[in-house]
Order: structure tokens, then sequence, then C-alpha cells
């Protein structure tokens, strides 16, 4: 069995008493995912991408606990206060759950990319359930290719099938059914109880945050602001990291201004 750790990894150095960004990675993704947004980020900035338990190659012991006392813990045991969150998919789910409490531990503002999100109105059946499964198994092979880059084009198509392949079963039934309950769960997430300004970026071709789930969240949070790129998919941090880095940046700038009403960023 694996060991149950959470490691910190600084990415930038920035300058002394500069501002500290955590990034927090996504379900069977890693702190490394970060490396080619952390280029476009301000330099002046400290930036720390934790390693949680989700990572690559866990085997999901973890789960006794919710993903957001991990990711507090990891929060506490950092040597300074993040001036600025921000989280991918599970990761920004686990962050929604500690906001949402109104934990102590997160009182920065954050930014959210392509969390896991069910409207109310869509009931958890058998069919969702199927659909889900099925878009797992796609996020599974899109989260491949986004991290081969340019790589992936110079594949044969038959190479990266065995290589999903081997990436599905490796992860196992307890991958997608961390990822399927931490969905179901997430429209009971009381977001009106959010204080912290938020970001929250979208795309139009992220099938498990439709666009009206991403417009509902940012409504419901007290001063969010939503960026919704349409050809922006789940993985656009990774390969459009320029533009997300862009959101972020002026989002950082802004975040001490409070915003009431939901702002549509282009």
């Amino acid at each position: 069995m694996t060991e149950i750790t959470a490691r910190a990894h600084t990415l930038a150095a920035g300058i002394s008493g500069g501002p500290t960004v955590v990034l927090i990675h996504g379900l069977e993704s890693t702190w490394s995912s970060w490396l080619p947004i952390a280029v476009e980020l301000d330099p002046n900035w400290r930036l720390v991408a934790l390693e949680l338990p989700w990572r690559p190659g866990n085997d999901y012991r973890w789960r006794h606990r919710n993903p957001g006392d991990w990711l507090g813990d990891s929060l506490e045991a950092l040597d300074v206060r993040p001036d600025l969150l921000v989280a991918h998919s599970f990761g920004a789910n686990a962050t929604l759950e500690l906001l949402c409490a109104r934990d102590p531990r997160i009182n920065s503002p954050v930014a959210l990319i392509c969390p896991l999100y069910r409207l109310p109105r869509h009931a958890v059946t058998w069919q969702m359930f199927d659909r889900a499964r099925d878009l797992f198994f796609e996020h599974m092979r899109q989260g491949l290719r986004a991290r081969l880059g340019l790589r992936s084009g110079t594949l044969d198509p038959d190479v990266l099938d065995v290589m999903v392949d081997v990436a599905i079963d490796r992860v196992g039934p307890m991958g997608f059914l961390t990822a399927f309950q931490q969905m179901a769960a997430s429209t009971y997430l009381e977001l009106g109880r959010i204080g912290t300004p938020t970001l929250l970026i979208a795309g139009g071709a992220d099938p498990s945050l439709l666009p009206e789930a991403a417009r509902r969240i940012a409504q419901s949070i007290p001063a969010c602001d939503l960026v919704m790129t349409e050809s922006h998919d789940h993985f656009c941090y990774v390969r459009h990291p320029a533009e997300v880095a862009a959101a972020v940046s002026a989002f950082a700038a802004s975040a001490m201004i409070p915003t009431h009403p939901v702002r549509e960023l282009q």
C-alpha cells in the first residue's frame, strides 16, 4: 500500500515579501501539471504546488476522510498563509468544501478551474451513473493528451488507446466512484456561505461543467467573477496556460475590490 502523504513543491521563489499563490491539482493529476501555467504567472509571486493524496498511483485509502480535510491540513502545514488559491477540478471541489464550511484555513481569494458540479434538477440515476463513467474515461484520455502536449499528435492512435486503457485499469473503479461521489454531492454545497472573492474559470467544451452549471455556481457565490471561454475544455490550464494565467492575474489584481454582482469577463 502507498503511503498517504501531502507535500508542497515550490515552482517559483518569487520576491521577498511577495504574495504566495498555492496551486491545487485535481484527481489523478499531479503538482507538476501546473508547470505550464507557472511560467506564465507573475515572476514576483511565490508559487507553491501541493501534492495531495489523490495524485496518480494512490490506492484511495485516503477516502476515509473528506478531501477538504486533507486540503485543510496541507494548507495549515505551509510556512505562510496563501494570498491566493488556484484549484482545478476535484481540487476545486475540495476547496469549495472548505469555503462553504467557512474553514479558517482558507481566508484568501480563490480561483476555481472547472470544478465538478451537478445541477439540482439532475437526479442521480443509473443513467447518470453510466454517462458519468463514460465521461470519466474520456477525461482520462483528454488528461493524458493534455499532459503529452504536442507529442500526442505524433503517436499512433492505437498506441494512445493502449496508454489510455492502462491508465484506466490503474485507476480502477475506486477512482471513478470517488469522482462520481464528489460530483453527485456538489449540488448540496452551500455556495452562498462563501465569503472570499472568487473567480470561476470554465470552458464551453467541458462536458463536466456545462455553461448553465458554471453560471449557477457564479450566481450562487456572493462575490464571484466568471470567465467562460467557449473553446476551452476541462484541461484548459494545461492546453491554454497563457490565457488562463491572464484571467488569474487580472482577478488577483482586483481581488481586494468587492464584486457582489456576477461579472462574466470576456
